[in-house]
């Protein structure tokens, strides 16, 4: 039942990862984010509230909370912007590496070191290297900057990692749901919001499908993710960790985006180094 788990979580989350994507095409990274965040929060609040009353509620929580909104949101603008940039088959992967972001904080915080987790973490780079190599494209179509596509992928990876470093912080005082919750009501204030008072958030029609699925799939990959790890958090964390592998595959075999030899070479050694680093 947690491989099961597991890989619905990473497959809700890819499509999710992609929809967003696509949508970050039609009507900008910003008014993807604020739609995403409204539509999360329509699922997210309700869960929260079924869980039970949130937990220790003070200041310091309030700080860790406002750090992590921030960093889920600067991952979405990178993703989405890296997506309208470059490819999605590239910029999902490298974006899945931010758990060996977490793992360097974490070093650097005091917790001790494993050789898997060394390894796992340069081959994630090399990976990253070659990802970014040639210029990636649809058909009849090119992409307009496929390295600073890969940079963004990577600066998504690198404030995604501190995001859960830094809900490992809090996550038992607060709970996981409501931690959820808090984050998307905060990018409702801070991006939605706004966005509405100066009437930015009206859309294509063809958008909103792209949009639904985004909003709501991210709080249920999550949800699933948080079930499987009843099951073992590593076991979670390798299987959910595969959403990137998910969503490259979307963007080859559905998008039809065409990569370089070198290109499908540095995917499978981010795969790897996911793995490895999930089990370090």
């Amino acid at each position: 039942m947690g491989i099961l788990l597991g890989i619905l979580a990473a497959t809700v989350w890819g499509i999710a990862g992609v929809a967003g994507g696509l949508a970050a095409r039609l009507v900008g990274p910003t008014r993807a984010i604020a739609w995403a965040m409204i539509l999360g929060m329509v699922v997210a609040v309700p869960l929260a509230l079924a869980s039970g009353a949130p937990g220790r509620i003070d200041v310091r929580t309030g700080l860790w909370i406002l750090l992590i909104s921030a960093c889920m949101l600067g991952g979405l603008v990178c993703v989405y912007a890296g997506m309208r940039y470059g490819s999605i088959s590239v910029v999902a992967p490298i974006s899945a590496t931010y758990g060996g972001v977490a793992a360097l904080i974490a070093i650097v915080a005091g917790d001790p070191v494993t050789g898997l987790a060394i390894g796992a973490l340069s081959l994630a780079v090399v990976g990253a290297v070659l990802a970014a190599r040639g210029e990636t494209a649809l058909p009849g179509a090119a992409y307009s900057n496929q390295r600073v596509a890969a940079l963004l992928g990577a600066g998504a990876a690198v404030v995604w990692g501190v995001q859960l470093w830094a809900g490992g912080q809090i996550q038992d005082d607060l709970g996981a749901s409501w931690l959820v919750a808090s984050a998307r009501m905060i990018g409702v204030l801070v991006i939605a919001l706004p966005l509405l008072v100066r009437g930015g958030l009206r859309v294509e029609r063809k958008a909103v499908p792209y949009l639904l699925v985004a909003g709501v799939g991210e709080v249920c990959g999550f949800t699933l993710y948080l079930f499987d790890s009843e099951y073992g958090i590593a076991q979670a964390a390798v299987l959910t960790g595969q959403y990137g592998t998910v969503a490259a595959l979307i963007g080859i075999f559905v998008l039809k985006e065409r990569l370089q030899f070198t290109q499908i070479i540095g995917l499978v050694l981010i795969v790897i180094a996911v793995i490895g680093l999930a089990l370090a």
